[in-house]
């Protein structure tokens, strides 16, 4: 009798279940996987709602590659969903099959976003027609974001994942590298976390059996310095410019306990340390047949940003004096002019190959816009405001279309404009 109960109760859900996924295929209105790529392409900004959660996008394989990808999780999509879109814009939601972002959709259109579109083949079909799509982690058999890279011969790089500190990505968001020489290996940042730190060093013993001597950090932010008890304990010297000791003073409490929170497990084992020298203009290392120059050119968007230069190759590794692929972030300590004379000594440099501190290998062309560009117009949209006797409600009117697409812009376009503008401002 109870087995016939709970069958009864279970065909009742599943019926249930069916109407009302019949009722949502009335009112919502489906594309497919063409019609998508057609309006990606005349529309490269439509904003796409992937409303799984992130352990899922994970196990599936990614997301769409796309300049407005945004996850808002299904259980939060109702509180969310404002922060990203009006009322009366067009935008398309999407899951793995099709199934949970059916319903999502006929959810929004209640609440009033009658634009809204639903992409019924989802992630898995895009997938399928190997379409463009990113990933949480792009290397799951390791620590790293991605796999190392060869930016020219032994001179190797991971990016990192152009977002905030994600668990799944286990903190590596901003890029690693490492230069070998006849004798040596120069490893640039120690990496997020100590466990971190270990799976760079395995990616470097498959291409070398040299002993990493130095470990050279941007700044002291955390994904620079974190990793540094690892390569002590490798008997590697820790290198970083003079303010780093005095900058780690004022964060070695918060930073890791920030950490901490974000990376759980994966940030076992870590333990801050100073760096055992410091510079304070340039330093030159000689790895055998190879030099490398690490120089400071002043307040960037730190003030203890440095870069490493290899002058016989033109290679830069920028570190955060420089961007691509995702917007940059403007601090309360961050002083643009400063960061626009400095930015004259690496435009000096002419390198040929650039490794920003975020996002793809690229040349001096994609950074500068990505980097001066952007603060250059920034700053000038806002002295225009303040001007005309404009206020902040004004600034946040600036026309970013042409930032809008990158990564991080979500979290940092209206901050940046706001922090600048008050600075100018007071």
């Amino acid at each position: 009798m109870l087995k016939k109960i709970v069958l009864v109760t279970l065909l009742s859900v599943v019926g249930l279940y069916a109407d009302i996924v019949a009722q949502a295929k009335q009112i919502v209105k489906s594309i497919d996987t063409n019609t998508l790529q057609k309006m990606l392409e005349e529309n490269p900004n439509i904003p796409l709602i992937d409303v799984r959660i992130k352990s899922d996008i994970l196990k599936q394989g990614g997301y769409i590659q796309a300049n407005k990808n945004v996850n808002i999780s299904r259980d939060k999509l109702e509180f969310l969903i404002s922060n990203e879109v009006n009322p009366e814009d067009q935008f398309v939601v999407y899951c793995y099959d099709g199934n949970i972002s059916l319903l999502a959709t006929k959810q929004l259109l209640e609440m009033g976003y009658k634009n809204v579109l639903h992409y019924k083949d989802s992630y898995n079909g895009w997938s399928k027609a190997n379409l463009p799509s990113r990933s949480l982690d792009k290397y799951p058999e390791s620590f790293l974001y991605s796999k190392v890279q060869e930016v020219a011969s032994g001179v190797y790089t991971s990016i990192g994942i152009t977002q905030p500190y994600l668990y799944e990505s286990a903190g590596h968001n901003n890029n690693l590298g490492f230069v070998i020489g006849e004798e040596s290996v120069l490893v640039w940042n120690a990496g997020t976390n100590y466990l971190l730190a270990q799976a760079l060093h395995k990616e470097i013993k498959k291409i070398t059996n040299k002993p990493v001597k130095y470990v050279i950090l941007e700044n002291s932010q955390g994904h620079a310095v974190l990793g540094s008890n690892y390569w002590k304990e490798q008997g590697a010297q820790i290198i970083a410019q003079d303010l780093v000791t005095q900058e780690l003073e004022e964060k070695k409490t918060s930073m890791p306990q920030r950490m901490q929170k974000t990376l759980g497990d994966k940030f076992e084992f870590t333990q801050l340390v100073f760096p055992d020298e410091t510079f304070t203009d340039s330093r030159s290392f000689d790895l055998g047949g190879r030099i490398v120059e690490a120089h400071y050119f002043g307040y960037a968007h730190e003030h203890s940003d440095i870069c490493i230069w290899l002058p016989k190759e033109k290679i830069l590794f920028a570190g955060d004096l420089a961007f691509n692929n995702r917007l940059l972030p403007i601090f309360e300590i961050t002083e643009i002019d400063k960061w626009l004379e400095a930015w004259e000594s690496v435009e000096a440099l002419e390198a040929q190959i650039v490794v920003p501190g975020h996002g793809e290998v690229t040349d001096m062309a994609t950074v500068r816009k990505y980097t001066k560009d952007y603060l250059v117009y920034l700053r000038d949209q806002i002295q225009e405001i303040l001007d005309n006797d404009g206020d902040l409600t004004d600034a946040y009117k600036i026309d970013m279309s042409a930032y809008e697409h990158l990564d991080t812009y979500r979290e940092l376009g209206r901050q940046n404009i706001a922090t600048v503008f008050k600075q100018m401002e007071f």
